[in-house]
């Protein structure tokens, strides 16, 4: 008997307070930020990067998505503004450290490129392998974009 009160008592107490869930989120956004080539190389002038990220953000905020991005540089090959390169990137990790590795094409060396790179908000460290070249380029990219947000909890009844 005392069981049976002792389960209706825990079991009004969560249905007054209700369960709580966690809704995995999606979440895209718009970036700019600059570029710095760390093997000085191009004179550590920086370029600008613009791009977009989606990411997908689950119950244990870890996040997995994409990010598609472009630079310009300005005042380095011939001194004017031009198109550098491209590249698309898987995004994998956690909310506060994300792993970044994919593919592109830099316009301005003609070639090919794999980039692999660390993220945290605001900052990105990573590096190229031009392989028209077949050569490293590492970077430092300071961007506006902060750490995903969390997933959402919700409260159901």
């Amino acid at each position: 008997m005392k069981v049976k009160v002792l389960l209706l008592a825990v079991s009004g107490l969560i249905a007054s307070q209700g369960a709580l869930a966690v809704e995995p989120t999606t979440e895209n956004r718009v970036y700019a930020g600059i570029v710095f080539d760390l093997d000085g190389s191009d004179g550590f002038v920086p370029d600008l990067v613009v791009g977009i990220r989606s990411l997908h953000v689950n119950a244990n905020n870890n996040v997995q998505g994409a990010d598609l991005s472009g630079r310009v540089s300005y005042g380095k090959h011939d001194k004017s503004v031009e198109f550098d390169s491209a590249r698309l990137v898987y995004v994998g990790g956690e909310r506060d450290l994300q792993g970044n590795v994919g593919f592109g094409y830099s316009r301005a060396h003609d070639s090919f490129l794999a980039t692999a790179a660390v993220q945290g908000p605001y900052t990105k460290l990573g590096t190229d392998f031009e392989f028209g070249k077949n050569k490293v380029e590492p970077y430092l990219e300071i961007n506006s974009l902060d750490k995903p947000n969390k997933a959402a909890v919700l409260q159901v009844f």
